[in-house]
């Protein structure tokens, strides 16, 4: 149960996406980034704060139930494998799931499909990108090293560097961030085109959304405000792409990589051609 704590503080992440895809076309921002972003974000520190004072009283309450083989060690009880089913869509599969979409999409001349896949592809990238920058340096310890009981024990730079990196950087969960960034583009693609299906489609998208974060929840990899700020890192990254995208539709990423051409040679294999323009 407390994990439904979590998705209710996704609400006002939702309700925020909702009113920029009303708002999206009538004002475009100069620059990608721009003030209002550095106030958001405070923001969702500062709730990724208060929650993590339940860290360990969420992150105890989720571990219930867990049973493992006596031999291999592996989780065995029903929750536990379908989280470790869920924690494979990460920023690797959704990356490589958008490139082949989008090359599909090429070779049939789908240009909305291709519209679609390229920025939830670039919102991925820019994501992950974000969140490792940010975690590798703030190393904050995953809750199975401390046995969910000390969720501000920090090593800087421990995520990048030294041994059991991976230990090092739970904050932000970039599972949930990729997967946020997915829906929040998915969702808004959506409005643009079919503003009537939003209310009914969103949800869904942003409940998919936060599966991931919920089942690293589970399996002990992270605590809850990494999850809070991760999705906060997502519904930002896929805004941030597609209002400008769309905003400045002469910008490079768009023009080059939305021209790009896929087909087979003549030995019947594959290639892109890109013809970039600066």
């Amino acid at each position: 149960m407390r994990q439904l704590y979590i998705i209710a503080l996704f609400i006002p992440l939702f309700s925020d996406v909702a009113h920029a895809q009303r708002a999206d076309t009538s004002g475009v921002s100069k620059t990608f980034f721009t003030q209002r972003d550095l106030v958001y974000t405070g923001a969702a520190l500062a709730g990724a704060g208060i929650v993590s004072a339940f860290d360990p009283a969420i992150a105890r309450a989720s571990q219930r139930g867990r049973r493992y083989d006596p031999v291999t060690g592996a989780q065995v009880d029903g929750l536990s494998r379908w989280s470790t089913k869920v924690s494979h869509v990460n920023e690797t599969t959704l990356t490589v799931g958008g490139i082949l979409v989008y090359g599909a999409a090429r070779l049939f001349n789908a240009p909305t499909v291709t519209d679609v896949a390229l920025h939830a592809t670039e919102s991925v990238v820019l994501a992950s990108l974000a969140s490792q920058l940010i975690r590798g340096p703030l190393g904050r310890t995953r809750p199975y090293v401390t046995h969910d009981s000390d969720q501000y024990k920090f090593k800087p730079f421990r995520g990048f560097v030294g041994d059991s990196t991976f230990d090092y950087r739970s904050f932000p969960s970039i599972h949930t961030s990729s997967s946020m960034a997915v829906a929040t583009v998915l969702s808004m693609e959506l409005h643009r085109r079919h503003p009537d299906a939003t209310p009914y489609v969103a949800p869904l998208l942003f409940a998919a959304g936060a599966l991931p974060g919920l089942a690293r929840i589970r399996l002990d990899q992270h605590w809850a405000s990494d999850i809070v700020f991760g999705a906060f890192m997502g519904v930002l990254s896929g805004y941030k792409v597609v209002n400008y995208s769309h905003g400045h539709p002469d910008n490079w990423f768009d023009r080059t990589l939305g021209s790009a051409s896929v087909a087979p040679d003549a030995h019947g294999r594959m290639f892109v051609m890109l013809s970039p323009t600066f």
